[in-house]
């Protein structure tokens, strides 16, 4: 039964998910919004808040790529591509300003279950 549960396929769809949903949608959502949080970062990170804005659109449109069937192949290599980019300039733009490691470990952890994703996306 575990076997069942935790095989490559049921692991693929749920980091993939997480990915598109937490990090592609709901992540770019509250980018374009640009809430309190956001904000902060912006000041903290010195970057101008309309980039958070573009961030936020091409976060959505990478969320719902990772998401499209094989026959979309190369707009969801675009997506794990552009994920990549974003999350290592994340940690870097934190690393670069002082913050704690927490902020600059996240971004790098959510890269780890990018190429999860990436590794399984293939194998069935």
């Amino acid at each position: 039964m575990i076997t069942k549960i935790f095989n490559k396929k049921t692991i693929y769809f749920v980091i993939t998910a997480f990915l598109a949903i937490m990090v592609g949608i709901v992540g770019g959502v509250v980018d374009i919004i640009q809430t309190p949080v956001v904000i902060e970062a912006s000041k903290a990170l010195a970057y101008p808040l309309y980039f958070f804005t573009l961030l936020g659109v091409f976060k959505i449109l990478g969320g719902i790529a990772l998401l499209l069937p094989r026959k979309f192949e190369n707009l969801r290599f675009l997506a794990y591509a552009g994920f990549s980019f974003d999350f290592i300039f994340a940690s870097f733009s934190h690393f670069s300003v002082g913050d704690g490691i927490v902020k600059i470990v996240v971004p790098l952890l959510f890269l780890i279950l990018l190429a999860i994703s990436y590794n399984l996306k293939n194998k069935f």
